[in-house]
């Protein structure tokens, strides 16, 4: 099996798919009306009332779309370090 070949396949993939997931985070918005629907389902998973205290900008809930930027951001990070560590291995060990 030729490690070097798996090595880099995995990390171009993994640097794909940091790229995307970052990207994505940059574009993603939360709408008011989903807003609201994750509040109540997070609400009811608490077994709380819902907060629906919030702030709305051009049609998207801020605190939503910060936290779905948020997750994907770490998405993006975390495969960004994947395809970084397995570049470091191949340059140490099969350069």
């Amino acid at each position: 099996m030729d490690y070097k070949l798996v090595f880099t396949s995995i990390s171009i993939v993994c640097g794909f798919l940091s790229a995307f997931a970052w990207l994505y985070a940059s574009r993603v918005k939360v709408s008011d009306k989903k807003a609201v629907a994750l509040l109540e389902k997070r609400a009811k998973k608490n077994k709380e009332k819902p907060n629906y205290a919030r702030m709305t900008f051009d049609g998207a809930d801020i605190r939503e779309t910060w936290r779905a930027q948020t997750k994907w951001n770490s998405l993006g990070a975390i495969f960004a370090s994947i395809s970084m560590s397995f570049q470091v291995i191949l340059q140490i060990f099969f350069e």
